[in-house]
């Protein structure tokens, strides 16, 4: 395995326990791995099976590519922030008017949030 596959993973791994309040121990009990092996994991001094790799993306609740790729945390927090959006009922209504709009209407809201990104300093 590549350096930079066992510094994604590491990286990754340390983001996701600490955003969802997971420890090494909880890992362990819930796996049913030794405390080294997570260790391991959390270093970067090994890296899982893929099997392992599964039910330990399953115990964070996220995607295998979200533990295992570059853009992985990009790709979970952007899923969080739309979910969030989801959420809240006054802003579902966006969602809810877009599959009514035609693609030039899209467009038209498409340009006005670019530039209003534009001038916060947003340009991503």
């Amino acid at each position: 395995m590549p350096d930079n596959a066992r510094e994604i993973l590491v990286r990754n791994l340390r983001y996701l326990m600490e955003e969802k309040g997971i420890t090494q121990a909880d890992i362990c009990r819930e796996l049913n791995v030794s405390s080294a092996t997570v260790s391991d994991w959390c270093t970067g001094k090994k890296y899982p099976r893929v099997d392992a790799m599964q039910r330990l993306a399953d115990l964070l609740g996220v995607r295998f590519s979200t533990l295992t790729t570059e853009n992985g945390l990009t790709d979970y927090e952007d899923q969080q922030r739309i979910e969030a959006l989801h959420q809240n009922p006054k802003l579902r209504l966006l969602f809810d008017i877009q599959k009514k709009l035609s693609d030039s209407d899209l467009n038209a809201v498409l340009g006005v949030t670019q530039a209003i990104a534009k001038e916060r300093g947003d340009d991503d």
